[in-house]
Formats: structure tokens, C-alpha cells, sequence
């Protein structure tokens, strides 16, 4: 824990530059503000189909994300704006997040695919493995072309990584998230797991999709780090330094508009934390241990409070 603390300080006393920090927060504020006033995130993007979607958030994530790095660029001596390969890797990066949130057609094929009583648990299956062809295999081929000889495959595979730091988090989170059971939008939202005729169309016990279920819930944040921590800061640290942290966390901030307030406010801070250590350690490990860690408690505690109702 205080290697992390430690790491966390050093970054933000190099990085840290007040003009710069406050246009990032300040556009993080209007664009929340106006999203949770207006509904954006169902108007803009939700309600579009097809490659429209897709469309929307490509300009939804990418807007921010140049935003916040030009007045790095033309605060710094770093003129990453003029790099081809920056431009690649960036929108490259930007073009797989935003086909990963919209999944264009994965509803209708699903809808076409599955019976009724199916396909609400084969459509939440199936978006969270997804990832696997939206993110996993892209970032491979962009890894294999760019960087194969500076990172082992983004953080995924790193050289040494200590763990016990992020399961001691874990065991500091597990009386809040008990606490936190308690409350009605905990029960509203928790488990994630919604009980379906899935099990009983397939022949299968109910254990056994709640089980693949869980296993693509943890698979989907496990694509995230390897997206935003390890894409995102590690394999755009080489061109944007320790720069690449901050307008990683806006636009991971921004993948969580579709979610209460609390939550994406939170997720600034979050984001930042996780892709300080990401820059630090060059792993994602560590954001994997405490993303999967936690929604994985926060199952089991939501399922033992719906047994104990």
C-alpha cells in the first residue's frame, strides 16, 4: 500500500500542472452535468443503432480525449500532435473502445440467434466476451506492429508484479461493500445476475448460467484494463509520457455516464489511481485484482442478501 501511495505522490508532483488538470476537470464537470441534466447518454448514444452508433461514440470519447491533451501539447516540449504513429495508435485505440460500447447489431443477431426465454442471458453473455474480437486480437495485431519490443503486450504479461497490495484493497473494501449492501440501490442493482428461464430452455442447472455469466462479468473488466491502463497509458507512454494518464481517466470517465452520478464522478479518480500504478508497474494486474475483486464480491454479497430476504 505504500509503494502505491508512494507512487501516486512522485507521479502527480512531475505531472501536476494546474492549467492543464483544471481544463481537464473542468470539461469532465460540463460534460456530466449536461449529461445527467439531459440524458445525453441515452438521446446521443443509446437510442442509435447500427453504424451510427458506433459513429456517436467514436466522436463521444474522441472530442474529450484531444481536448484534454492540447494544452499538453502546447504547454510541453512534447509534440506528440505531429506523430503518425501517435495518430495511428491513438484513434486506433479510440476506434476499438467505441466498437467495444456499441457492438453494432449484436442485439438484432442475438434476437435472431436465441429464443425468447434465452436471450436476455445469451445478449449479456456475449457483450461482455466480446471483447475478445473488439479489443483483445486488435490489440495484439497493434502490439505485434508497434510494440513488440517495448512492452510485453501492454501490461498483460508483466515481468515481476507483487499482488499483495491490491487483495490487502480488496480486504479493506469487503466491510464497505457488506455495508453498502444495505442499501436500496445496492438491491436494486445487485447481483447483476438476473434470474431468467435461461437455464430451464437450455437443460442445464441455473448454477451453471450463473456461472458462465459471472465468468464473462469478470472477462469484460479484465478487456477494460487491458483497453485503458494498458493501451491507453502504457503503449502511449512512449509518445505522451507520463501525460497519457490523465486523458486516459477523462475518457474512462466517460465510459461511465450510462451509470449513477456517484459512480462516474468516482471514476475519474479511480481511472487515475489505477492507470498511475499501470505507468508505474507497466502491468494491469493490479487494476484487474481490484475491478474483478470487487464486482466479484459485490455479486456474491448481493446474492447471500437476496437469500437472506
Amino acid at each position: 500500500m505504500k509503494k502505491i501511495w508512494k507512487s501516486l505522490v512522485a507521479h502527480v508532483r512531475e505531472d501536476f500542472n494546474a492549467k492543464q488538470y483544471g481544463f481537464a476537470f473542468l470539461l469532465v464537470a460540463v460534460v456530466l452535468a449536461l449529461n445527467y441534466t439531459y440524458d445525453l447518454n441515452d438521446i446521443a448514444l443509446k437510442s442509435k443503432t447500427g453504424i451510427a452508433k458506433f459513429a456517436a461514440y467514436f466522436l463521444f470519447y474522441s472530442i474529450p480525449y484531444y481536448l484534454t491533451l492540447l494544452p499538453v501539447h502546447y504547454a510541453t516540449k512534447v509534440r506528440f500532435f505531429k506523430s503518425r504513429t501517435f495518430w495511428i495508435k491513438s484513434l486506433s485505440g479510440l476506434a476499438l473502445l467505441s466498437l467495444d460500447s456499441s457492438v453494432p447489431y449484436l442485439r438484432e443477431w442475438v434476437m435472431l440467434a436465441f429464443e425468447p426465454g434465452v436471450q436476455l442471458w445469451a445478449y449479456k453473455v456475449i457483450v461482455n466476451l466480446v471483447g475478445i474480437f473488439t479489443i483483445v486480437i486488435p490489440l495484439w495485431i497493434i502490439h505485434n506492429k508497434y510494440d513488440r519490443e517495448n512492452s510485453l503486450y501492454y501490461g498483460l504479461y508483466p515481468k515481476r508484479f507483487d499482488t499483495r497490495p491490491y487483495f490487502q484493497m480488496l480486504l479493506i473494501m469487503l466491510p464497505i461493500l457488506v455495508t453498502a449492501s444495505f442499501l436500496p440501490s445496492f438491491d436494486k442493482q445487485y447481483p447483476m445476475y438476473r434470474a431468467s428461464e435461461a437455464h430451464t430452455l437450455l437443460g442445464v442447472p441455473e448454477w451453471f448460467t450463473i456461472l458462465i455469466y459471472e465468468f464473462a462479468y469478470g472477462f469484460d473488466f479484465i478487456t477494460v484494463e487491458l483497453l485503458f491502463r494498458g493501451f491507453m497509458v502504457i503503449g502511449l507512454a512512449q509518445i505522451l509520457g507520463r501525460h497519457a494518464v490523465l486523458s486516459m481517466a477523462v475518457i474512462y470517465c466517460f465510459l461511465h455516464t450510462g451509470k449513477p452520478l456517484g459512480e462516474a464522478m468516482s471514476s475519474v479518480f479511480g481511472g487515475y489511481i489505477l492507470g498511475v500504478i499501470a505507468y508505474e508497474t507497466k502491468s494491469i494486474w493490479g487494476g484487474v485484482i481490484v475491478h474483478v475483486g470487487i464486482a466479484w464480491m459485490m455479486e456474491m454479497i448481493g446474492f447471500g442478501q437476496a437469500v437472506i430476504r
